[in-house]
């Protein structure tokens, strides 16, 4: 990796960091400056502006969650249950290690969704192939409706990320795997 391309690859992991802790609109150029070390001309060398700053760093952020989705989904050594438990098992080390702010693409998407359509589709287009990626699983181990089941899932951990959020409340969790896998399961 050359330097230039490091330098943007710390650019945008300090950008979703601290956009992740004070909101989008409450992470400004100057905080940006401050966490990255490097100067407002030279972030703007990079990223054209602020939003296409986070743009850029919601669809890397988006490339490695669901990267991360697809190894968990193509174990052969891990059951359907289990790769399905595996997102909340992160977010209850997310939540044990006080790392966990809410999810990325809905934060950015209430805030961006009428100012900014490049944000708001990343987002959009985050949680739409979540949804398929849920779906292909489900069909592949034969479940029936899986289109309709992966939708309905996906609403429950949506919630439950929406929910987390607000009240850190680590009970949530158990409570919505039970829900998303019944639903997965049920006939």
């Amino acid at each position: 990796m050359s330097k230039q391309e490091e330098k943007r690859l710390n650019i945008i992991n300090k950008t979703i960091t601290l956009c992740a802790q004070y909101g989008f609109h409450g992470t400004s150029m100057d905080s940006i400056t401050t966490a990255t070390g490097v100067s407002k001309a030279t972030i703007y060398k990079y990223f054209s502006s602020k939003e296409n700053l986070i743009n850029e760093a919601l669809v890397m952020f988006s490339e490695r969650a669901l990267n991360h989705l697809s190894i968990i989904f193509s174990d052969p050594s891990l059951t359907l249950e289990q790769k399905l438990s595996e997102r909340f098992e992160v977010l209850v080390k997310l939540m044990k290690d006080d790392l966990f702010n809410g999810c990325y693409f809905q934060l950015a998407y209430s805030e961006f969704n009428h100012t900014d359509n490049a944000i708001a589709d990343t987002c959009s287009g985050y949680k739409i192939q979540r949804v398929e990626m849920i779906q292909a699983l489900l069909t592949k181990h034969n479940i029936t409706n899986a289109a309709l089941k992966s939708q309905q899932a996906e609403l429950v951990f949506n919630g439950l990320l929406a929910s987390l959020q607000i009240t850190k409340n680590t009970q949530l969790i158990p409570m919505a795997k039970a829900m998303y896998l019944d639903i997965i399961f049920k006939n």
